[in-house]
């Protein structure tokens, strides 16, 4: 079942990545990348897998027949692009590169150079299902979605039918029966001339590239959007109007397109934005009931509205957490720093003479660092207070400065209960203002 949550970024150079056509021009390429895309668009962003899958149930959704499926599947093992696992009357399991490797058909953000189209997440599907497109025409609006500009939606120069073929594999009959079932489906309008370059405009580019969240209107604007609707008046009525007039329909818009693209334009929407997706989705020629087609056409757009939102809304969020986690971290290692430093302080203050590296037990390298031996003593003395947390931290700090040793291994006898209620037991106590020890290590040896 096709989605429209998200979008599936398809790298440009996604052609390359199967490999240049040799040999016969039998379309195998222009299938294997339809059959990859159409991929892309069904498995699960999290692991990059479809399972489970049905090859048998794939082509006939793909209108392909199955040899040409499987062979496209084999063709993409060979590029390093996907995997199929089948299984003769059981389901198998296809799965995509991921898109940290360089061989795969998605777009990852480390390769900051990397070009890619935001695909919408169904959209191929949709509109491959509603024009009966064949899978010779499927794949190659996929392949003119990569080529066009994505200013103009044209067809750069230089591209004629002969360097399409070459470039995909693909027979000139086949290409040309391609074409003419995209320009009658109104997706893309072609001229070509022998001799010179073709004039082709993706006029479904609209329709194909993931749409980014708008932002909803308030409360009294939406009413408004809504109250005018029901009265055939409005943003959604003129909205209706154009699409009536763009399609040359000869019947007025019905109620259910004027009340669904109020629903559509109360969520944010811009008007132009609707009208462009909606006419980019083909044209109405064969249709026997054109405003139901209409209709259905709005409510896809409202659903990938929706998930542009929802996911939109999904990243703030996840922005929002981890800045409150850095913050969260930030304020906790400040709060230890100071901590440190404070008892540090303390310990400076208490010692009279502060062990060197030497009883310590530190390599000579070590040892004629302050900071690493002043860690050394604060980490010990912290150890030595919360062994014996009764006991006077004073007196202990000082008995072990004298003879450094593990906790367990000192003299304890004869110092005095703790008395300190400024400080929870088993921790050092602290000093607001003085030295450090690394200050006091310093100070010692200039």
């Amino acid at each position: 079942m096709s989605t429209t949550a998200g979008f599936v970024p398809i790298r440009l150079d996604a052609v390359d990545l199967l490999g240049r056509p040799a040999g016969r021009r039998d379309g195998h390429g222009l299938a294997a990348l339809g059959v990859a895309v159409a991929l892309a668009e069904r498995v699960d962003w999290r692991t990059d897998e479809l399972t489970p899958f049905c090859s048998v149930a794939f082509a006939e959704q793909q209108r392909m027949p199955w040899r040409r499926l499987r062979r496209a599947l084999d063709q993409l093992a060979a590029c390093g692009v996907g995997h199929a696992d089948l299984h003769l009357f059981h389901p198998g399991r296809v799965t995509l590169t991921p898109r940290a490797s360089r061989s795969s058909l998605l777009h990852d953000r480390a390769r900051t150079h990397e070009r890619f189209v935001a695909l919408a997440r169904g959209s191929l599907a949709a509109i491959a299902d509603e024009h009966h497109l064949s899978w010779t025409a499927t794949s190659l609006l996929v392949l003119l979605l990569l080529l066009c500009d994505h200013r103009t939606a044209e067809l750069p120069d230089g591209w004629t039918k002969t360097r399409l073929c070459d470039h995909v594999g693909v027979g000139w009959r086949r290409l040309s029966a391609a074409l003419a079932e995209l320009n009658h489906a109104g997706l893309v309008t072609c001229q070509t001339h022998r001799g010179r370059p073709m004039a082709l405009t993706l006029l479904a580019r609209p329709a194909l590239v993931a749409l980014t969240a708008a932002t909803p209107p308030k409360r009294h604007d939406r009413r408004r959007i809504r109250s005018e609707a029901r009265h055939r008046a409005g943003p959604a009525a003129d909205v209706a109007r154009r699409l009536v007039d763009h399609h040359h329909l000869a019947v007025p818009p019905s109620a259910a397109l004027t009340h669904a693209l109020a629903d559509l334009l109360a969520t944010g929407a811009a008007a132009r934005t609707v009208l462009e997706r909606l006419a980019a989705r083909g044209t109405l020629a064969e249709v026997r009931d054109p405003m139901a087609v209409l209709v259905a056409r709005v409510r896809h757009l409202a659903d990938e509205l929706d998930a542009a939102r929802d996911a939109d809304n999904q990243r703030r969020r996840r922005q929002a957490e981890r800045r409150a986690s850095e913050a969260r971290d930030d304020s906790e290692r400040t709060r230890r720093h100071q901590q440190v430093d404070a008892e540090s302080r303390w310990l400076a203050g208490i010692l009279r003479q502060l062990p060197d590296g030497a009883q310590l037990g530190l390599s000579p390298l070590v040892a004629t660092r302050a900071a690493p031996v002043a860690a050394h003593i604060h980490a010990a003395c912290a150890a030595l207070v919360a062994r014996w947390a009764d006991l006077d931290p004073a007196e202990l700090v000082a008995r072990w400065a004298q003879h450094p040793c593990p906790p367990d291994q000192l003299d304890t006898t004869g110092v005095a209960p703790r008395a300190d209620t400024h400080s929870p037991p088993g921790t050092l106590p602290r000093a607001r203002a003085g030295p450090t020890l690394a200050d006091r290590l310093r100070s010692t040896r200039v």
